[in-house]
């Protein structure tokens, strides 16, 4: 029998931890997963889940822990969770030492102080999973499990929406706007391609500065700023070819997206270890610090039909060997009821 879970967020209006946390409870609701989520109060996020027939329970999490753990203990004490999954790092110390094992979701970049009385770390990236290992997390209390990324279907948008040419090269990419996502090495690789346009999806402290060094490169022309964006199969749908950058390493998540929607991929920077991005087989690997290398490799790839078909076929081998929906869930199944087993809450 599949344990209860308690799921725990506080988490902006936006973002792609916010967007991946709706996708997977929802999901888990869908397929029969007795879920109470604890959420700050965010009406659209509240609507989404109850139109898909959750019950959610708004939280302030900004008062004194004493009563904030007090209200969580309540919920726990009723509901009888058989783990808790705290999303962000802001919920781990109200969750913790509450008698429930504790999965906290952690990510480069956040502080793993905040992390330390959790029984179980989920990670979703190989060079995260190493992290932990170098900094003394047991093996056997870190889990490497895919995002769940957006599957649905989805009609082109009409570029003349963007003031977009019908029939120019189109580049798209998605993420938060940070400098360990590198978007400023596309931006130089589009001022020298000069009948491609760019559409970037998304937002973050570096979306100021990627908008000044678009005008300075004279190609703000070309390059749509699109912010935020709820549903990003039409914006796949509509390009002709999908990169995925990393300073760090390239995350697999946006290249899963990517093949879900059928697209061909181009990575630019490291891979981590253990990535379902693999060289010249599913994806067209170019190294991030050598601009005249990846502006050749797009020429040639944009020119070469039967390559962009090779990759298309063969990302979507890849994405149908784990990552459709109820592979994953599969997956976070398996997860949760282990957790709960070996703390003796089945």
């Amino acid at each position: 029998m599949d344990p209860r879970v308690l799921q725990v967020i506080t988490g902006d209006a936006l973002g792609g931890t916010e967007r991946f946390f709706e996708r997977l409870v929802t999901a888990l609701h869908r397929d029969g997963i007795q879920q109470l989520v604890l959420l700050r109060d965010i009406a659209d996020r509240l609507t989404l889940l109850r139109e898909a027939g959750l019950h959610p329970v708004p939280m302030k999490y900004e008062g004194l822990s004493l009563f904030v753990r007090r209200r969580i203990k309540g919920y726990i004490r009723s509901f009888q969770p058989g783990l808790v999954v705290a999303w962000t790092p802001e919920t781990v110390h109200h969750v913790t030492g509450m008698g429930v094992p504790v999965l906290g979701r952690w990510g480069a970049g956040r502080p793993l102080e905040e992390y330390r009385h959790c029984q179980h770390l989920l990670v979703h990236r190989g060079a995260e999973r190493e992290t932990l290992l170098s900094r003394g997390w047991p093996r056997e209390r870190i889990h490497l499990l895919p995002p769940l990324v957006d599957q649905t279907p989805a009609d082109p948008m009409a570029r003349k929406t963007l003031f977009t040419p019908a029939h120019a090269p189109l580049l798209f990419a998605a993420g938060q706007m940070t400098d360990r996502r590198d978007f400023a090495t596309l931006l130089q690789v589009v001022q020298r391609l000069p009948d491609v346009y760019l559409w970037l999806a998304g937002d973050g402290p570096e979306r100021e500065r990627l908008e000044t060094i678009a005008y300075e490169l004279g190609i703000k022309p070309r390059v749509r700023f699109l912010g935020w964006r709820d549903n990003l199969g039409p914006l796949y749908a509509a390009s002709d070819l999908v990169v995925c950058t990393g300073r760090d390493g390239v995350p697999d998540h946006a290249a899963v997206e990517a093949w879900a929607h059928g697209k061909p991929i181009v990575a630019i920077g490291p891979l981590d270890p253990g990535s379902a991005i693999r060289e010249n087989e599913n994806a067209l690997l170019l190294p991030s610090d050598d601009i005249v290398t990846i502006v050749q490799g797009l020429k040639w790839l944009l020119t070469e039909s039967d390559a962009l078909s090779i990759l298309v076929n063969s990302g979507r081998e890849t994405f149908a060997k784990g990552y459709m929906t109820a592979q994953v869930l599969a997956q976070y199944r398996g997860l949760f009821e282990h957790i709960a087993q070996e703390h003796g809450h089945p």
